[in-house]
């Protein structure tokens, strides 16, 4: 039996006479109507929500992003050593400043080249992708490594602790090296940001996380665009597809997502552009891009399920709480009220976690043998 569950954090807003939901979408309309809705309960603060989107409790699965980087570039360090997250960033005149998302890949591959002489017996660079890279230091301790600075002074937030002069030489090293570039000589002649930084930060051994092959039975494909879930997949013993062929905001790849969940038995698709354009105030590509999901995605995952042995899970989580729907034919459930934010007050709702809607929707169908 097939099953997909589909996960869109930022779906449900703070302003429900502008939601998205409230425009035609005639697959969630009917969907809704004949699957079973809940309402979510508020995540806790957590290190790593993306362990609820796996279906995991708030308990486990919870990694800084250090071992989340190192584990997505595919990475096995050794057990006692502390992982680190490495921002590509601008040093000008005493400040860190910020760079542009997208990293020409020219400079990219001089860049990572010229980051490699910065290994040394403890420190091991791992070479990503854009702004996002990777470091291992083969030791453990007590340290302090703030996130990027960006606009304030760089010596009054440099590392402290026990890693500290390993990482403060990293970082001036790194100055030191990639400041006499000729593309950042470039970059200076353009009045662009210099490519001259490399800021490791998110520190924190890798813990163990549950391997959900073995505690499900099954093996699942993870679909995102996401760097950090593709590292707890990887570390949960799921497999994540590539994320560059995933897309991005209203360049997410829907037929190609609805292609993939329909060829395997287990799918979890979770999607960042209902947050990102929230919190760009992108309303008009927030409209369009749910309009879009609908037709390109729900569409024709839920005719197959019309059709065939199938549960089609949908996870709406929001900042205090949200929507579940799970749809499976043969389980239809006369529903009278919709997915969207007015929902969120029906009392009359059962209320669940995210993570054991997940969970759940997860779990194989048993068919049950009639005795003879």
């Amino acid at each position: 039996m097939r099953r997909t569950v589909i996960v869109l954090p930022g779906l449900i807003g703070p302003d429900p006479e502008n939601s998205p939901l409230l425009q035609k979408l005639e697959t969630l309309r009917t969907m809704t109507e004949l699957g079973e809705l809940k309402r979510l309960s508020p995540l806790p603060p957590m290190d790593t929500p993306e362990a609820i989107w796996l279906g995991l409790p708030p308990t486990e699965g919870q990694l800084r992003q250090g071992p989340l980087t190192v584990s997505a570039l595919g990475a096995d360090p050794p057990e006692r050593s502390t992982h680190f997250h490495v921002s590509l960033l601008g040093y000008r005149d005493g400040q860190v400043v910020a760079t542009p998302a997208i990293v020409p890949e020219e400079d990219l591959r001089v860049i990572v080249e010229q980051a490699k002489k910065l290994n040394t017996r403890l420190l091991t660079f791992l070479a990503g992708e854009n702004l996002d890279h990777g470091l291992v230091w083969e030791n453990v301790g007590d340290m302090l490594t703030p996130a990027p600075p960006i606009g304030q002074s760089l010596k009054s937030n440099l590392p402290e602790g026990d890693a500290e002069r390993d990482l403060r030489r990293f970082i001036d090293d790194s100055i030191n090296l990639l400041t006499s570039l000729e593309l950042n000589e470039r970059r200076l002649d353009q009045d662009l940001p210099p490519l001259n930084l490399l800021w490791p930060w998110g520190h924190a051994m890798r813990k163990p996380v549950p391997n959900l092959v073995l505690r499900r039975g099954e093996p699942a494909r993870v679909e995102s665009g996401s760097m950090r879930l593709a590292g707890l997949t990887r570390l949960a013993g799921y497999k994540h597809g590539d994320r560059h062929a995933f897309g991005s905001g209203v360049n997410t790849r829907l037929e190609h997502l609805a292609e993939t969940a329909l060829s395997r038995d287990l799918s979890i698709v979770v999607f960042d552009a209902p947050a990102g354009l929230r919190s760009s105030n992108l309303q008009e590509e927030l409209h369009w891009f749910v309009s879009e999901l609908d037709r390109r995605l729900l569409k024709p995952l839920f005719d197959s399920a019309l059709k065939s042995r199938a549960r089609l899970t949908l996870v709406a989580p929001g900042a205090t709480t949200g929507l579940a729907l799970d749809f499976e034919m043969g389980n239809n459930r006369a529903n009278h009220y919709p997915f969207d934010e007015r929902s969120l007050e029906e009392k009359s709702l059962p209320q669940v976690d995210a993570w054991t809607v997940i969970e759940k929707a997860l779990k194989p169908v048993v068919d049950s043998i009639a005795p003879r």
